[in-house]
């Protein structure tokens, strides 16, 4: 994952706009581009609003407080000048769609979440790969964007959103778990290994992101644990990948987590229009 420190977020250069008028957006496609834990880039911003999205597979897109993990279909909005990057899982499509505050309808001006229709997804990429007259691309885009910007449907919960705290001192640790969810040391064995105390984590976790590092640690392995199940990993199989000894602490973890059993979470997803309108 990231190894990415704040100063490296707070220096982050600003790339110039890739729009050129008179066109309203424009669209960069990352390929089978498989960076386990490298990001595609260091830190960067754009004086545009951004929207990433995932087209197959699995995008993982950093934010100085944060990650969001993207199945296909799901988006994230980025306002101007905010510092990120993202990395990409194996065999995972994502894009970047560049719109500059004058092409918006409403503007971009916090992060959220976005169900990109299929549609939608289909067209940007079309305009990105064929040529045609200006005008009828500059109205093709101009549609684009109200879709866009329509208020989204209500998605099923698990977008898998990370929080990351900021200090310095548990940056390798936070990095650890990262690359690692299933690891099956304890909390306090992880300390060690990194040379911190107890008290020092608990303090800075409950400080930087408002939760305890045991919270954390199982938000992070339910966010994997999601993924795995919905992309047909046997419960038992994706108990052992997130640390769970058993089926049935894995099963209660989750519950607590989703407010249902795996099995129900698979259930809901496949039957929700999203995953049938999105997923590959």
């Amino acid at each position: 994952m990231s190894t990415y420190g704040q100063v490296d977020w707070d220096e982050s250069p600003e790339h110039p706009s890739s729009v050129a008028e008179p066109y309203l957006m424009g669209t960069g496609v990352v390929t089978d581009e498989d960076t386990g834990s490298r990001p595609l880039s260091p830190p960067h911003r754009h004086p545009d609003a951004m929207l990433a999205w995932c087209y197959r597979g699995t995008v993982w897109v950093h934010l100085p407080n944060a990650m969001w993990r993207l199945a296909p279909g799901q988006g994230v909005w980025i306002p101007a000048h905010t510092p990120h990057t993202a990395h990409h899982e194996r065999d995972s499509t994502g894009c970047y769609t560049y719109l500059p505050s004058a092409s918006l309808i409403l503007p971009v001006d916090e992060v959220r979440q976005v169900l990109v229709p299929r549609a939608v997804q289909e067209m940007l990429l079309h305009l990105g790969m064929n040529d045609m007259p200006t005008d009828l691309r500059v109205r093709a885009q101009a549609v684009l964007i109200e879709m866009l910007q329509q208020p989204a449907p209500e998605a099923t919960d698990g977008w898998g959103e990370v929080p990351m705290p900021s200090d310095e001192r548990v940056r390798p640790l936070v990095r650890a778990v990262l690359g690692d969810p299933g690891d099956p040391r304890s909390a306090l064995d992880l300390f060690e290994a990194h040379g911190l105390h107890e008290r020092t984590v608990l303090r800075i976790f409950q400080h930087d992101i408002g939760m305890s590092f045991a919270r954390w640690r199982t938000s992070v392995r339910m966010t994997l644990a999601a993924r795995l199940i919905v992309d047909g990993t046997p419960i038992g199989a994706a108990a052992r990948r997130c640390g769970y000894a058993s089926s049935s602490a894995f099963s209660a973890s989750f519950r607590t987590r989703f407010g249902m059993t795996p099995r129900e979470y698979v259930a809901r997803v496949q039957a929700d229009p999203a995953h049938q309108r999105y997923w590959r």
